[in-house]
């Protein structure tokens, strides 16, 4: 089965509904690769997409390479025509029958087109809704034979870290045997800062840093001191109102370099009150249109065909 990926406009509507992790129209899929790696690893994203009506969905995607500020455009999908029921599998997304995007990371935006499905603004309105899953692996990991990786299942847009709320990130581990890496997708159309608390099994804050996101970013980079087995608390001290993040960690074997995701718990209940008060909440805008250049790629489709 055949996808072409043409020029397209990548509108950024986040799903209201209900504050539960459940099926919804807009997700983040928080990091995807084509990429070598540490101990001769080669990472690769595979994305797949379920629809759970009785008409067709249309679903687009809209790719953030990492560590750049890209609010003057960024590759982006045409609708994705999702047949009733369908579970559509787009195998190695960031590869040449992709987004051609070898040699980079970054995130992944998956939502369904809202002028297309005619999705209602209608709170609680179910009809655009979808499942969204990714899988990062390595091929031949330390030369051998196999694959090993970890899962990011598709974030809710609508459940991303704002001002007066801290993500916590849990059972972090950096030593010998482990390294600890926090990454961050952004949604907002400007720089976003946030603070990460790195906090002790007892408690105590062992060190805080400040991580600086680009527009419709994503960054990712390995903590500054040894953890063993504490939590890290994420929350925003400067960018707009509206700002939206989407933070994680992953915890992988120094030796093998296998990883587990760490997927973020948010919450108001804080470490620190005047931390989670930096900027009252706001009802959050809707964010900007995504400009996007001139961008072609070549087809995406089902592996093996």
């Amino acid at each position: 089965m055949v996808r072409k990926l043409v020029v397209a406009a990548a509108i950024l509507a986040l799903a209201g509904g209900a504050l539960a992790r459940e099926m919804t129209s807009v997700y983040v899929v928080t990091a995807v690769a084509n990429k070598q790696g540490w101990l001769g690893t080669d990472w690769h994203t595979d994305l797949t997409l379920y629809n759970p009506h009785t008409k067709v969905l249309y679903v687009k995607l809209a790719f953030l390479p990492t560590g750049q500020d890209n609010s003057a455009g960024v590759p982006t999908a045409p609708p994705i025509d999702l047949q009733p029921w369908e579970t559509l599998n787009l195998w190695d997304v960031l590869g040449p029958s992709g987004f051609n995007a070898r040699g980079q990371t970054g995130a992944l935006l998956v939502y369904a087109d809202v002028d297309l499905n005619s999705c209602p603004s209608t709170k609680g309105d179910t009809s655009c809704d979808f499942a969204v899953f990714a899988r990062n692996y390595t091929l031949n990991p330390l030369g051998g034979g196999g694959e090993f990786g970890q899962d990011f299942p598709g974030f809710p847009a609508n459940l991303g870290l704002e001002y007066g709320f801290f993500a916590y990130l849990p059972q972090l581990t950096d030593d010998q045997e482990f390294i600890t890496s926090i990454g961050v997708a952004s949604w907002t159309g400007a720089w976003v800062t946030a603070r990460v608390d790195l906090q002790e099994t007892d408690g105590t804050i062992g060190r805080h840093y400040e991580v600086l996101i680009p527009p419709f970013g994503h960054v990712q980079g390995r903590i500054p001191v040894g953890l063993k087995g504490g939590t890290a608390a994420v929350y925003i001290v400067d960018g707009p109102n509206d700002s939206a993040v989407y933070p994680y960690a992953t915890v992988r074997s120094a030796i093998t370099g296998d990883p587990t995701t760490i997927e973020a718990q948010i919450s108001t209940v804080g470490l620190s009150a005047q931390a989670a008060s930096l900027r009252p909440t706001v009802l959050r805008a809707r964010p900007p249109a995504v400009p996007v250049p001139g961008f072609s790629v070549q087809r995406l489709k089902q592996r093996g065909e």
